[in-house]
């Protein structure tokens, strides 16, 4: 069993080492709840930049920045290379066998005894500001005074961290650490030339939608909590509860656009992310019933970005980050995802995330920010997302902290 793995791992860096060497973009991934890995290159020089049309895409995988308003700025990987590594520890050829210079490059690189695993470069971002934590705190006051003047309900106020990469730091190796850590995530490494490396872990579906059904969730609220007790167990606080109602109230808001009333709510619950949990309700819509095959698209650009990444209301928010965040999100707070696989698309909201650089490694945090925020506790609430990557990155064991006494939902 132990040749096994280390033959299937050794064959994941060579796929992924020949698509870095023939300057492609490559993309690994795992949806939660599944044992399937999947692997992905786009061969040719420069992405597709495209706005999405779900129903009409070839199979690929989708990667929006933050700031994407029109919906333009979405790059799109076509499935040049798709393989899957099936759950029994077989690979399955689902796209590409025809490829010759591709799979030239992969021999080439079966029979090289280097170790290491390349990954492609971006420019370092500027954090010297956005990762201090007295800016941080200023601008949740300042959120929290424009909240008091009326200016908006909530605005999700992100900070960055630098953490130097550890000692031989191999990216397929860390996504492998990622996937066996969070079962309930969405894992994903992307490598695109000249957009840079990113690594992330996010508990937050965007959209799910196939010719059979629309689903997507609203998820906010943040505590830490033990891995060893039972989510029976959690009790909620005054401002998550409100923070995830908001999020709940402007999905629904956005089925009231488009004029859809047949849709499922269920929830709010507790769910797991690591040594975090968060409040979730998820929605469904019955597509063969609602007669409505394109709603996927339609939300997705309604959607993106939800008040749980951006604020309430939407626009207002986004005046206020651009002035105070001083950071570029790049694709932090995005989205991503496969589209089209097997006739399903899944795109996840880009959380807990990290961009890989030479080395070190810029880490990307939230917090919601209503009238009830506190700055020092928001300030620790993005350490606690932080430590979700830490952790794993720096081979330490998930901490598991106290929990407080809250109000139960």
């Amino acid at each position: 069993m132990v040749s096994d793995i280390s033959s299937q791992k050794k064959q994941l860096c060579n796929f992924w080492k020949a698509a870095i060497n023939t300057n492609a973009s490559a993309v690994l991934w795992r949806c939660p709840r599944e044992k399937q890995i999947h692997f992905l290159t786009d061969l040719s020089p420069d992405p597709i930049k495209k706005r999405l049309d779900l129903q009409k895409s070839e199979s690929g995988f989708a990667l929006s920045p933050f700031m994407n308003p029109e919906g333009n700025e979405t790059l799109f990987l076509k499935a040049n290379v798709h393989i899957s590594l099936m759950e029994d520890g077989t690979w399955k050829m689902e796209h590409g066998a025809e490829l010759e210079k591709y799979w030239i490059e992969v021999e080439k690189q079966s029979r090289s005894n280097d170790k290491t695993t390349p990954y492609h470069l971006n420019i370092r971002p500027d954090t010297e500001i956005s990762g201090k934590k007295a800016h941080f705190i200023k601008m949740v006051e300042n959120g929290i005074a424009a909240i008091e003047d009326g200016e908006f309900d909530k605005v999700v106020s992100a900070r960055t961290l630098d953490e130097p990469l550890p000692e031989h730091f191999n990216v397929v190796d860390q996504f492998q650490r990622m996937e066996k850590a969070y079962p309930d995530a969405f894992i994903n490494l992307v490598s695109i030339p000249e957009k840079g490396t990113w690594m992330g872990v996010t508990p937050e579906l965007l959209i799910e939608s196939s010719n059979d059904h629309f689903r997507t969730v609203s998820l906010a609220g943040t505590q830490s909590f033990p891995l060893d007790v039972d989510l029976s167990e959690a009790a909620w606080n005054q401002k998550e509860i409100e923070e995830q109602a908001m999020v709940s109230r402007y999905i629904v808001e956005q089925f009231k656009t488009i004029r859809l009333r047949e849709f499922e709510e269920s929830g709010p619950r507790s769910i797991r992310a690591g040594n975090m949990i968060h409040l979730k309700t998820e929605y469904t819509v019955d597509l063969k019933e609602v007669h409505f095959p394109e709603l996927g698209t339609v939300m997705l650009h309604l959607l993106h970005p939800t008040s749980a990444i951006c604020g309430m209301p939407k626009f207002s928010a986004l005046r206020f980050i651009v002035v105070n965040e001083h950071l570029s999100r790049e694709f932090y707070s995005g989205f991503l995802g496969p589209v089209n696989m097997d006739g399903v698309s899944r795109l996840y909201v880009n959380l807990r995330c990290m961009q890989i650089l030479r080395t070190r490694a810029v880490l990307y945090a939230g917090a919601g920010i209503t009238h009830d925020s506190i700055p020092e506790k928001e300030w620790d609430e993005t350490a606690l997302k932080c430590q979700t990557l830490l952790d794993v990155m720096n081979g330490n064991k998930a901490a598991e902290p106290q929990r407080k006494k809250k109000k139960k939902l």
